[in-house]
């Protein structure tokens, strides 16, 4: 019989690689600001925005659409499109040859809002109170992996929830509609690395802002990394995700080297 020809990707060549992210954090950690890092790193992103906040990207060139509905009608020549419109866009050949490296989603959180308020049009009328819940966490959960999926690198952003678990434990939570939605997206992701941001006064009364990324279960947050050699800290004092995505890159460069001996 005849053999069938393939081309197999090898697991470390790492121009290959292409990382998804899921950001979670509370207002002010710097959310919408982790697009122009993207840029600066991986190379030209589009942002698509739903929170209208994208006030704290000024200071870049950055492309940026609008996603005002889940499927509703699209206005191009504006920037406005549904979401499904957006994603068939990005399906097509012309969108490839635009050259984007990074996909920004901000915020999962208002993507959430829109889906729902899809899904009560959809259900007007309907009396089984069950399904509405049920098709909204079908298609949430289908569009997140299509998502992650893209030949892109993909970063989705999102508010935290912060839950009380019956024995008084603190855990933390996308903030979506859908409790059960929120805790199955963090496994579609490669990454889920939860922002946190603290003040504290300085000895001259001036105000110190440190900001940290958490890349694993701790204190309640929900943080993973696809990290296969351990080289991110359970907590990372940065504010830059892509200052982690470097010092996972450098430890990789660093084991091929050394098995290349």
């Amino acid at each position: 019989w005849e053999l069938l020809m393939f081309s197999p990707k090898r697991t470390n060549n790492l121009a290959a690689v292409r990382h998804n992210l899921l950001v979670g954090a509370f207002h002010g950690f710097g959310k919408t600001t982790q697009a122009k890092y993207m840029q600066e790193y991986f190379g030209k992103t589009l942002v698509i925005d739903m929170e209208s906040g994208v006030q704290s990207l000024t200071d870049t060139a950055l492309d940026v659409v609008t996603v005002t509905s889940w499927d509703g009608k699209s206005d191009p020549d504006n920037g406005s499109f549904s979401f499904k419109g957006l994603m068939d866009e990005i399906n097509t050949a012309e969108f490839q040859k635009l050259g984007y490296k990074c996909l920004f989603i901000d915020s999962l959180t208002e993507l959430s809002d829109l889906l729902m308020i899809h899904m009560e049009k959809e259900h007007q009328g309907n009396k089984n109170g069950f399904q509405i819940w049920g098709d909204y966490a079908r298609v949430m959960i289908a569009a997140m992996k299509w998502l992650r999926n893209l030949d892109y690198h993909v970063t989705v952003t999102c508010l935290l929830a912060e839950e009380t678990d019956d024995n008084g434990g603190v855990t933390y939570q996308p903030l979506v509609k859908g409790s059960k939605v929120g805790k199955h997206i963090p496994a579609i992701f490669d990454h889920v690395w939860c922002g946190n941001r603290t003040t504290s006064t300085g000895a001259d009364g001036e105000l110190i802002v440190r900001r940290f990324l958490i890349t694993d279960n701790v204190r309640g947050y929900f943080g993973k990394s696809r990290d296969p050699l351990r080289s991110l800290s359970p907590i990372e004092e940065t504010g830059n995700v892509t200052d982690l995505f470097k010092k996972m890159n450098d430890a990789a460069l660093a084991n091929i080297k050394k098995q290349g001996n």
